[in-house]
């Protein structure tokens, strides 16, 4: 099993023995509690897509459960809180905390946390953190940070069940992701996400530019109450 030192954000392992990481990667994924300054990503949904149309009540639902995006569009303005901490359950943490400026606008919080039972980075998903989605999370030099889905499991009271792989492909598909710093020094990267269902095909995707920006603490945490209130009457 893999040792790492203490982590400063879930996100370190995945970038371990590399010194030459873009500015814009450094600034979202080894965002930590300690800095004085709050971290977001800032930019545009160029096309956020469902497909096929008669699976729209089954996103609807998920989109309720905060476990997809339950719309689509184009040009959609979009943000990324990037909000850090610690517990005692998981250890370090980041909240990825997305709002998607549709008419009505939809917010989609995640945790990030790293399990070093299993070396690998969590997705935590959906209603109380019920959703375990494990990742195979990659750096690949000099300018792309990639996931997949490695595996899915439920997690109540701290405990985990984990589904087989036949049942959650059904259940979830299989997700690839890929974000590309578009500089070595610039904070812009662009980020590509597809859902591909083993019955079904590509039924979900996504594709953005956006750029980090470093924001005051309290207009970050302003930002998670307003995306809280907005959500709360949509």
């Amino acid at each position: 099993m893999a040792t790492h030192p203490p982590l400063r954000s879930p996100l370190d392992p995945v970038f371990e023995g590399h010194t030459d990481v873009p500015f814009a990667f450094a600034e979202q994924f080894f965002h930590r509690a300690d800095l004085p300054y709050g971290m977001r990503l800032e930019g545009v949904m160029h096309r956020v897509w469902h497909r096929p149309r008669w699976l729209a009540p089954l996103f609807r639902w998920l989109g309720g459960l905060r476990i997809l995006v339950p719309r689509g569009g184009t040009e959609v303005p979009t943000t990324l809180t990037v909000r850090p901490g610690w517990s005692a359950l998981d250890g370090v943490y980041h909240v990825w905390d997305r709002t998607f400026a549709f008419d009505s606008p939809v917010r989609f919080p995640t945790s990030i946390i790293y399990d070093a039972k299993i070396d690998q980075v969590v997705d935590l998903v959906g209603p109380r953190d019920v959703l375990y989605m494990v990742w195979k999370a990659r750096y690949h030099p000099p300018d792309r940070f990639t996931l997949d889905t490695h595996s899915i499991a439920l997690r109540v009271r701290g405990r985990r069940l984990w589904l087989p792989k036949w049942l959650w492909k059904l259940m979830f598909g299989t997700v690839t992701f890929w974000q590309k710093a578009d500089s070595k020094e610039g904070d812009t990267v662009r980020v590509n996400l597809l859902i591909i269902h083993p019955v079904f095909g590509r039924i979900f995707g996504y594709e953005g530019t956006f750029r980090t920006v470093r924001v005051l603490k309290d207009a970050a945490a302003a930002d998670a109450r307003d995306s809280v209130k907005k959500t709360a009457t949509t």
